[in-house]
């Protein structure tokens, strides 16, 4: 999507959303604002940092890529600053890749692990959505988030299987030649793995520093909500940023909250008003974070010393033939 487009986007989105206040109500919120338990959520932002830096390290892991985490903490930070700040959600995402490529400039392990620590948090944000929506199934709202978590896991058992099958007999190689590092990545991450347990809790304790930060902010503007609400709301909020269709989901996520929050019978301004903390505050440990580009020194990425073994220079041959940790 050009990106004349997705500003476009972002500032109808924003202008429906005025319209739509009744700004008296707003001010109202405003003036009863809890700065201290914005402060508190500011904080909670900052955690998400080292957390999101964690659950990157397991993932690089399954792919034979053992970082240092004090590295993935200060390249994730900078990336968060991108995301932002740069008019692209994926701006982060293409610099952590190309932080983390070997040295030989081989980079399907880099987008492959960036891309795993993705699907996973989305899996496990599903999953806590799915939890929220079981616990309020009075709304139609939860009714129909629950139907479609229950699709997409019986879609993920069908084609994980699949997926495993074809990469251990090597369907793809031999009929697409050009997508055997594909495949041979497949064979490896596909497989029974600690690091997947690192993963997967990482993975889950972002998603609940993040539901946490939701409900402290509605709680900042005089709105609290219980926990499955906050968890509704936040898995709402996180499949809403996934689509390229704003700048840094501006808009969208500000939409999504408020949209989530009226069907469950909240109130229109206060979801409103604490969506924008949300940004204010996500925006301001961003810009912290992007500190970090006046401190980086450039240089290539060091191997964990824990894992000496596994070496930065590889091949997709050698990289096939590795020993799991």
């Amino acid at each position: 999507m050009p990106r004349w487009l997705r500003i476009c986007i972002a500032v109808v989105l924003m202008i429906a959303l005025a319209s739509m206040m009744d700004w008296r109500s707003l001010r109202v919120h405003a003036t009863e604002m809890n700065w201290l338990i914005a402060a508190v959520a500011f904080l909670a932002i900052v955690l998400e940092m080292p957390v999101n830096a964690m659950k990157w390290y397991w993932s690089l892991r399954l792919h034979d890529r053992p970082l240092r985490w004090q590295y993935l903490f200060r390249i994730g930070c900078m990336s968060f600053f991108f995301n932002n700040f740069l008019p692209s959600a994926i701006g982060g995402d293409v610099y952590r890749v190309y932080r983390t490529w070997s040295a030989a400039g081989e980079k399907s392990a880099a987008i492959s692990a960036v891309l795993l620590e993705r699907l996973v948090g989305v899996g496990v944000l599903m999953v806590n959505g799915f939890i929220g929506a079981l616990l309020l199934m009075e709304h139609a709202l939860a009714r129909m988030f629950v139907t479609v978590c229950l699709v997409a896991g019986a879609a993920a058992l069908v084609a994980l299987p699949l997926a495993i099958r074809l990469a251990r007999k090597g369907v793809l190689s031999r009929r697409f030649g050009k997508l055997a590092a594909v495949e041979s990545m497949m064979s490896r991450v596909l497989r029974l793995r600690s690091e997947w347990l690192g993963l997967a809790l990482g993975s889950l304790l972002f998603q609940i520093l993040a539901a946490w930060v939701v409900l402290l902010c509605f709680a900042a503007v005089g709105s609290s909500i219980d926990v499955p609400t906050a968890l509704l709301v936040t898995a709402a909020a996180g499949l809403a940023s996934v689509l390229p269709i704003s700048i840094s989901g501006l808009g969208v996520v500000e939409g999504s909250i408020a949209g989530t929050m009226v069907a469950l019978g909240g109130d229109l301004e206060a979801a409103i008003l604490a969506a924008l903390l949300l940004r204010v505050l996500a925006l301001a440990v961003s810009g912290l974070c992007g500190l970090w580009c006046f401190f980086d020194d450039g240089k290539a990425p060091q191997l964990d010393s824990a894992d000496a073994s596994v070496r930065l220079q590889s091949t997709p041959v050698a990289a096939s033939t590795r020993t799991t940790m």
